[in-house]
């Protein structure tokens, strides 16, 4: 037991274990997952992932790291079992509870998850993290909500002002073999792409009004620089167009969208007027 208690401190190099507390089981069986599959012995706990005997070292090195995972009291619990396996279910069962208990847990965990929106004023951080710890503790007691399931209530819970994204995400993108990850990385890149534009609009607004401010300043007390031929230009050499990204005019005077917007004119007009367009 001291060799393999020595090994499991090395694999896991200079770390402490994570402790089991009253409130944390869900993370600490993950953590601990990971830590056991570093020192090869997740296959004593969990006899179904591999086919062959488990081998007694293994077995010694999953006993040692999981009782330098849990205090005192619990330690003394489970002193009977005789297997890292048998450990590891008592442990479940005290922190997770019998299966009806399980079962009423699971069923009001899925009725709030099913019920869970994004609110208006809330970022996709913010409720990605509520979103997903959600999804953690159901998947610690019901191994069952698979991730194309997880992604359409994802696209299907965002707010109005992401529902565009959202339903391209699910017109174009394959949900039922997209990452919940990937979808709310998607729906992140959106929030940042309108978060550039409202920077860049506001920023627009306020060299309007400081341009105004300063025409008028000029034009007081008689006809001054703001009036008369040519006055009431100003220069806009650092002004930047945030609709087409050049300098020199702002995004309402933009002659690239002035064209578009001339061409989808013409082809309105065609189409009522002409044949139609294929």
């Amino acid at each position: 037991m001291v060799a393999a208690a020595t090994a499991a401190t090395t694999a896991a190099g200079k770390l402490p274990f994570p402790l089991l507390t009253r409130t944390n089981y869900a993370a600490w069986a993950m953590r601990m997952k990971y830590l056991l599959r570093a020192n090869g012995a997740w296959g004593a706990v969990d006899r179904e992932a591999t086919s062959s005997e488990v081998d007694k070292g293994k077995e010694e090195m999953a006993m040692t790291i999981i009782s330098q995972s849990i205090d005192d009291s619990t330690l003394l619990r489970v002193a009977e079992k005789e297997t890292a396996a048998d450990v590891w279910a008592a442990l479940r069962s005290m922190h997770v509870g019998v299966e009806r208990v399980r079962e009423a847990r699971v069923q009001s965990l899925r009725s709030e998850f099913d019920g869970l929106k994004m609110g208006d004023a809330e970022s996709v951080d913010d409720f990605a993290a509520r979103f997903t710890t959600l999804v953690g503790l159901i998947r610690e007691l019901d191994d069952q909500m698979e991730e194309k399931y997880v992604v359409k209530k994802l696209l299907r819970a965002v707010s109005n002002k992401f529902i565009h994204v959202a339903s391209s995400i699910a017109l174009f993108g394959d949900t039922n073999k997209m990452a919940m990850e990937e979808a709310i990385g998607s729906l992140k890149a959106h929030e940042e792409l309108v978060k550039g534009r409202e920077t860049a609009r506001e920023e627009e607004q306020l060299l309007m009004a400081r341009g105004h401010d300063s025409l008028r300043g000029r034009g007081r007390g008689g006809r001054g620089r703001g009036h008369g031929h040519g006055g009431g230009r100003r220069d806009k050499s650092e002004v930047q167009c945030y609709n087409c990204d050049d300098f020199g005019h702002f995004a309402w005077e933009c002659p690239e969208k002035k064209k578009e917007n001339e061409e989808k004119a013409l082809l309105a007009g065609y189409g009522s007027d002409g044949p139609a367009l294929l």
